[in-house]
């Protein structure tokens, strides 16, 4: 008992002390002017950026960006600095980055853009666009106290004459991949492998794609000491050959092939022509494009099993009209997309596909996500014949018979506080 007490009471002193020495941490009422902070009519004179980027380290951009106030929503800033980025043709990224004046800056707009390319490391990519950021911000500090501090160094000399390097590859990339998962334990395991390939072509001109692709799926389990194993596999090509025709139209060829057991086709094989309106000129798809899609094309089956139609192989033709949206503003991103298809020898036997994601500022620090996806289903023809059995089903060796599939995701966020946000700290 005499041990267990004395245990306690060093505890509590152990306890006291650290409140105390918590409670010391916070600074008096009595404030300490610190000599090394800028003159207050500087601090004034610093602009509000409210940075938008989903893909950016932005922590380490408002610690390294530290010559302006980085606020938490659009409202508060003077310039809202809005970046998308896309996948170059190389494997790098493209970077775009649009600054938005606002108030005393509303006149103000630029556009710039900058480059990673594919041998950057993530330390080299956020640091280029950190400096295409401060270039960008030029314009509005230029308007502020802050410009008599800002010098320009252009290093090393440029010449116009410079040629590109040569290109061994001639515009192609490729890339391979491959991945494994394990599991095991006493009653159960499962193995699932992937492998596959890319090689990309992309100029002004065409955009080519080459893609095989494995995927081996295993599952064991043990039952009354028999061993039940379900095997699945789905392998095949995708391929497509794009051609610009003009500002708003392009034409290609997708060529496919397919071997899938849980959607009962042993092979099959689609070749596809297909052409594309863009409603805006390609060279704004950035921001925002609006696009129709039409395609028709040959398919061949081969069938595992005999099918609900009575089919071990089957020829067939299909054609299908997309439209899809897509913009990125500062207000919010909106993608959708509408599809229908069906087979030509019966239209009855047909698709429709609707997929959707709105993400909207309500108002100051309040956003709505909003997703959904419907099909409707009724162009099942690789289904076999007879039931499933319960261990197919649970097992997800086998496509069930559906009319349709639907999804529906919604989400809400709101953020307040203090609008500045400029410090970053990553300790524990």
């Amino acid at each position: 008992m005499f041990l267990n007490t004395t245990k306690f009471s060093l505890f509590s002193a152990f306890i006291k002390c650290s409140i105390f020495g918590f409670l010391l941490s916070f600074p008096a009422h009595s404030q300490v002017v610190d000599a090394s902070l800028p003159d207050k009519d500087i601090l004034q004179d610093r602009i509000s950026v409210y940075l938008d980027c989903s893909v950016c380290d932005n922590s380490y951009l408002r610690q390294e960006i530290d010559f302006v106030s980085h606020v938490r929503d659009p409202q508060l800033a003077q310039v809202h600095l809005f970046i998308t980025a896309q996948q170059a043709a190389s494997g790098g990224r493209v970077f775009t980055l649009s600054f938005i004046g606002k108030d005393r800056f509303a006149e103000i707009n630029n556009n710039l853009t900058y480059t990673s390319v594919p041998t950057n490391t993530r330390d080299e990519e956020r640091e280029g666009l950190r400096a295409m950021i401060e270039l960008g911000l030029v314009s509005y500090l230029a308007h502020t106290g802050i410009a008599e501090g800002i010098r320009l160094e252009i290093p090393g000399e440029y010449s116009n004459n410079v040629q590109p390097t040569d290109d061994p590859w001639n515009n192609w990339v490729f890339q391979i991949y491959g991945g494994a998962n394990f599991y095991e334990e006493s009653r159960k395991g499962s193995l699932d492998l992937r492998y596959g390939a890319y090689a990309d072509y992309v100029t002004a001109d065409w955009r080519i794609r080459l893609r095989p692709y494995f995927n081996y799926n295993r599952d064991d389990y043990v039952r009354n000491e028999e061993k039940v194993r379900s095997v699945r596999h789905r392998n095949g090509f995708e391929g497509r050959a794009v051609r610009s025709i003009s500002d708003h139209w392009s034409m290609g060829v997708f060529p496919s092939a397919i071997s899938n057991t849980y959607e009962n086709i042993d092979f099959g094989y689609r070749i596809a022509p297909a052409i594309e309106y863009s409603l805006l000129p390609y060279r704004l798809a950035l921001r925002k494009e609006y696009t129709m899609a039409y395609s028709i094309g040959y398919l061949y089956r081969d069938y595992l099993e005999e099918t609900i139609y009575g089919k071990m192989e089957e020829n067939l033709y299909n054609q299908s009209l997309k439209f899809e949206v897509r913009v990125l503003q500062p207000w919010g991103t909106v993608r959708g997309g509408l599809e229908g298809s069906h087979y030509l020898h019966d239209m009855s036997k047909n698709r429709i596909s609707l997929d959707t994601n709105v993400s909207v500022r309500i108002f100051k620090g309040f956003s709505v996500d909003f997703s959904a996806d419907y099909d409707y289903v009724q162009d099942q023809l690789s289904l076999p014949r007879g039931d499933a059995s319960l261990e197919e089903v649970l097992l997800g060796q086998r496509q069930l018979a559906t009319s349709y599939g639907a999804s529906l995701a919604v989400g809400l966020s709101y953020r307040f506080g203090s609008i500045y946000n400029n410090v970053v700290n990553t300790r524990l």
